[in-house]
């Protein structure tokens, strides 16, 4: 046999052991990761929970001028878009919700009750009375002139009253929610939209700030990255490797038959020089 087809020949061998070594290094690192996937997916959990997506991270971030800015634009479209809407009355809003029919009812019930409190609150002060007095009956000359406000206090002060002025208050009130809302940027300045979005905007970022490790505690989110990996299978996760970093792999197994193709013809030197 010449030295070049010797040569040719070892090299050949040397490729082939060189790469399918390699390739197999990779395909028991592979098969190891598997056995050992808990473990793994426990830790890639903690060093993304810990380090590059932490708590901190992320309030951080969400609390840097531009995604503040992002939240309080997203937040102004959706009122602006709720604003363009035909709201159709309170109580067409909720028919069929009796939860919220009750709702409904009861907030009625409960403005009406502290409207007609406030009522009689402030027309059992003297001044309010006297004022009234002079505003709706004028100058009233002789015995009833001074006892006006006082008569006024005696009449505001019945049960009577107050359960009357009550239940109109509440028939304006239910007149009300029978009637259709419309569009809401009628009655809805723009400045006032800026306003609350901004409001809304510091309340969420406020709100997360002081809650997120607890949500994320409770919605157990860094979990999902240990259960996802511990449910993968092995081909799953080489192809998932590989398609990754593919031709690092590839170039693995190249260099692998590349070295020993270089040893096998350094051996058929060495040989031929020994002869």
């Amino acid at each position: 046999m010449t030295f070049l087809a010797q040569a040719l020949i070892q090299g050949a061998v040397g490729f082939a052991v060189g790469a399918g070594t390699n390739d197999l290094a990779i395909r028991w690192i592979f098969r190891t990761i598997y056995r050992k996937k808990l473990v793994l997916g426990k830790a890639i959990q903690d060093v993304i929970s810990t380090e590059l997506m932490s708590p901190e991270r992320i309030i951080a971030r969400l609390s840097a001028p531009d995604v503040r800015e992002m939240i309080e634009r997203n937040i102004r479209e959706a009122i602006d878009r709720h604003c363009l809407v035909d709201y159709p009355s309170p109580n067409d809003l909720v028919n069929g919700n009796p939860v919220a029919e009750n709702a409904l009812a009861d907030g009625v019930e409960r403005l009406s009750t502290r409207l007609a409190d406030d009522f009689v609150r402030y027309y059992t002060q003297q001044d309010a009375r006297v004022l009234f007095v002079r505003n709706v009956f004028g100058k009233i000359r002789g015995v009833l002139g001074p006892l006006m406000p006082d008569l006024l206090g005696l009449v505001v002060r019945m049960p009577e009253l107050h359960a009357r002025v009550q239940a109109e208050i509440a028939r304006v009130l239910r007149g009300f929610t029978a009637h259709p809302i419309g569009r809401v940027n009628r009655i809805v300045d723009p400045s006032v939209r800026v306003y609350l979005a901004s409001i809304c905007a510091d309340a969420f970022a406020g709100y997360l700030a002081k809650n997120l490790p607890v949500l994320l505690r409770q919605l157990k989110i860094w979990d999902v990255i240990q259960d996802t990996i511990a449910g993968f299978d092995m081909q799953r996760i080489e192809c998932v490797t590989r398609r990754v970093i593919n031709a690092e792999l590839r170039g693995v197994t190249l260099w692998g038959g590349v070295i020993g193709l270089i040893v096998g013809i350094s051996q058929s030197i060495v040989l031929w020089l020994l002869k």
